[in-house]
C-alpha cells in the first residue's frame, strides 16, 4: 500500500523552493523518525535541511509516479508537465544517478517546458550534496552542448543543430581564440564578440561557462580526488573555451595554489598536466602572443614539484607528477635548458660533487644521470620511511630509463 505521506512531502518540498528559489545547498538531517507534526524541510539562509525519514518516503513516492508516467500508466499519463519536473527534481536531489529522471528533463528542455539556465542551477545544487555524481556531470555537458549548438545556429541563421559539423570540423567550434577571455575576472568576464554569434546567446554562454568553472572548483573541494569534476573542467575548456591561450595560462596560474593545498589529490595534478600539454601544442602562438617560452613553464613546474616534495614528504602523488614533468624535460626542445636547471640545483648541494666524467655525451642520458644524482642526494638525507621508499622507486624508474637509453644508443 502506498504511503499517504508522499504527496504531502512533495508539496512541502515544492513550497520550499517557492519560498526560496535561490537554495544553493542542502543536506539530510539525522532524524530517523518524525517527532512532531511539522514539515521535515528546514529552510534558512538559502540552505535546505531534510529529515532522513522523509527522504525514503519522498523518493519512493516520486520514483513510482515518475516511472508510472514514463511507462504510460493510465493512472499517471495525464500529469501536468510542471508536476513531472517537480517529481524529477525530488528524485534527483536524493538519487542523482537516476538517468531516467535526467532524460525526462532533457526532453522538457528540448520542448521548451524547462529552462536550460534553471536546469544548470539545479545541477549545481545537486553537486553541492553529491559532488562526484557522474550522471550529473554528463547531463551538464549535454546542456552546454545544446547551448553551443544554439550559439552556432544563431550565428549561421540556421535552425539545424551544429553538433555533426562541429564533430567533423574542429574549426566549427565556437572560436574563443578570437575572444578576449579573462577567467580571473569571474562575473565580469570580458568578451569581445566580433560578430561571432548573437549577443544574447553569447552572454548566456559566457556567464554559464564562468559559473561552470566555479562549480567544478567547489565539487573538487567537496570530494577528494574528484576525477569527474576535473574531467568536466577539461571538457569545458576544450569545447566552450576552445583551449584559449589566455584561459590555459590563467588556469595554470590559479590551480598552482589549489594543488599546493591538496598535495595528495592526483586529479588536480592531472589537470595541470593537461594544461601543460595544450600549451606545448600551441607553443609558437604562446611565444608570439604572451612572450612565454614552453621550456620555462616546464622548468617552473619542476621547481614547484621539487619544493612541494621538500615541504611535504611522504606524498606519492608528488613523485608521480615529478615523473610526468621529467619526461617532458626529456623532449628535444627542453633538454638543454633542463640540464642547466639541474646544474644549478647540483651547485647548491653542500658537500656533494657530481663528476662530469660520469656524464655520457648523449644529452638524454646526461639529464637522467643528473636527475638520479639529485634524488640520491635527497634520499641520503631522508629517514627510512615512506619518503625514502618513494625516492628509491623514483630512482629505480630513472635507472630503467637510463638502461633503455644506453641499450638503444649505437
Amino acid at each position: 500500500m502506498a504511503d499517504s505521506r508522499g504527496p504531502r512531502l512533495l508539496m512541502d518540498l515544492n513550497n520550499s523552493f517557492k519560498r526560496d528559489p535561490f537554495i544553493d545547498e542542502y543536506d539530510v538531517l539525522p532524524v530517523l523518525e518524525p517527532k512532531h507534526n511539522k514539515s521535515p524541510f528546514i529552510l534558512e539562509n538559502h540552505k535546505l535541511g531534510v529529515e532522513a525519514w522523509a527522504v525514503k518516503v519522498l523518493l519512493k513516492y516520486s520514483i513510482n509516479r515518475l516511472i508510472g508516467w514514463r511507462s504510460r500508466n493510465p493512472l499517471e499519463q495525464f500529469i501536468d508537465p510542471l508536476d513531472i519536473c517537480n517529481l524529477s527534481r525530488a528524485v534527483l536531489l536524493f538519487n542523482p544517478d537516476n538517468y531516467t529522471a535526467w532524460n525526462i528533463r532533457k526532453e522538457f528542455i528540448e520542448n521548451g517546458t524547462l529552462s536550460l539556465s534553471d536546469d544548470l542551477e539545479f545541477g549545481a545544487l545537486v553537486l553541492s550534496k553529491h559532488p562526484k555524481s557522474p550522471e550529473t556531470f554528463i547531463h551538464r555537458r549535454w546542456l552546454f552542448q545544446q547551448l553551443l549548438d544554439h550559439c552556432l545556429s544563431s550565428s549561421s541563421g540556421s535552425n539545424a543543430s551544429c553538433s555533426g559539423a562541429a564533430a567533423s570540423n574542429e574549426e566549427a567550434l565556437v572560436n574563443m581564440e578570437a575572444i578576449d577571455v579573462d577567467i580571473g575576472a569571474h562575473q565580469e568576464l570580458g568578451v569581445r564578440l566580433n560578430g561571432a554569434f548573437s549577443l544574447e546567446s553569447s552572454r548566456l554562454l559566457k556567464n554559464q561557462t564562468v559559473r561552470e568553472l566555479q562549480v567544478c572548483t567547489q565539487a573538487a573541494e567537496r570530494y577528494q580526488c574528484n576525477y569527474h569534476a576535473w574531467s568536466h573542467r577539461i571538457w569545458i575548456i576544450k569545447h566552450c573555451l576552445n583551449c584559449s591561450l589566455q584561459v590555459l595560462v590563467e588556469e595554470l596560474e590559479t590551480t598552482k595554489k589549489w594543488t599546493s593545498n591538496h598535495i595528495s589529490d592526483h586529479s588536480g595534478f592531472h589537470f595541470r598536466q593537461f594544461l601543460l600539454r595544450e600549451l606545448q601544442n600551441k607553443r609558437s602562438r604562446l611565444q608570439a602572443s604572451h612572450s612565454i617560452d614552453c621550456t620555462s613553464l616546464i622548468l617552473a613546474e619542476m621547481e614547484i614539484v621539487t619544493d612541494l616534495i621538500k615541504c611535504y614528504p611522504d606524498h606519492e602523488t608528488l613523485w608521480y607528477h615529478r615523473r610526468y614533468v621529467f619526461q617532458e624535460l626529456l623532449k628535444q626542445e627542453h633538454i638543454e635548458e633542463g640540464i642547466k636547471w639541474q646544474k644549478t640545483k647540483l651547485s647548491n648541494l653542500e658537500g656533494t660533487r657530481f663528476s662530469s666524467e660520469a656524464i655520457i655525451s648523449d644529452l638524454c642520458s646526461q639529464i637522467i644521470s643528473q636527475e638520479v644524482f639529485l634524488v640520491e642526494s635527497r634520499k641520503k638525507n631522508a629517514c627510512k620511511g615512506l619518503d625514502y621508499a618513494l625516492a628509491k622507486n623514483y630512482v629505480h624508474w630513472l635507472q630503467s630509463l637510463l638502461r633503455e637509453r644506453t641499450r638503444k644508443s649505437p
